[in-house]
């Protein structure tokens, strides 16, 4: 599914992915290939992606939103904090 990572400045990532694991309000949260339609606010925490069974990326981020629809993750961040 495609992916993409977006803050008020710029593109951050975008690719193809597996899996994407997000810091939910209520809890992280994984959304995998035909996963149903739904938007949610995001806490401060990892953002990771996964492609092939292994972890392909990780980013801190602090605070957001996700949209899932039709195969494509969205998240908007205000930024991403260095590890």
């Amino acid at each position: 599914m495609n992916f993409i990572l977006l803050s008020p400045q710029r593109k951050l990532y975008e690719g193809e992915v597996d899996s994407v694991t997000v810091p939910g309000m209520k809890g992280s949260f994984t959304v995998w290939e035909n996963h149903a339609a739904l938007i949610s606010t995001l806490k401060s925490g990892e953002l990771i992606l996964r492609q092939d069974g292994k972890e392909l990326k990780t980013f801190n981020v602090d605070g957001g939103f996700v949209e899932v629809r039709d195969n494509k993750v969205s998240v908007c961040v205000e930024r991403v904090l260095d590890k």
